[in-house]
């Protein structure tokens, strides 16, 4: 395993190499964050509906309807985005970047003004 250090700005950045890991780094940028994505907007075929985004976008403003789903399903979007922060920050993709943000503006917009934000409950 190679582990190095680096300072940028004071900060230490650490990146870790290792046949084992990356695999795993790799199955998860390239498997599991575009299926959980597709997962997260009910996308797949087979699969019972999330409602995960959906629910934030009624939430939020941008469209009609019911919550629908588990009384948790947020916390599916928040782990989503989780795992793309560690992704992006080893493995730069400016696409995914992009589409990270999208879901941060949708999260912001589903807040309420005193700082609220739990699609459940706010639309029930």
């Amino acid at each position: 395993m190679n582990l190095s250090t680096q300072r940028d700005n004071e900060k230490p950045k650490v990146r870790i190499r290792d046949d084992f890991w990356d695999g795993y780094m790799e199955l998860v940028r390239d498997t599991v964050i575009p299926y959980q994505w597709d997962a997260l907007n009910d996308r797949i075929a087979d699969a019972a509906p999330s409602y995960a985004i959906q629910n934030f976008r009624i939430a939020a403003g941008l469209a009609e309807g019911e919550f629908g789903g588990m009384v948790f399903q947020d916390s599916d979007v928040a782990k989503w985005l989780e795992a793309v922060g560690y992704s992006l920050a080893g493995h730069p993709d400016p696409e995914l970047e992009k589409t990270a943000d999208g879901v941060i503006e949708l999260i912001a917009a589903a807040q309420r003004s005193d700082g609220y934000l739990n699609t459940y409950f706010t639309l029930k």
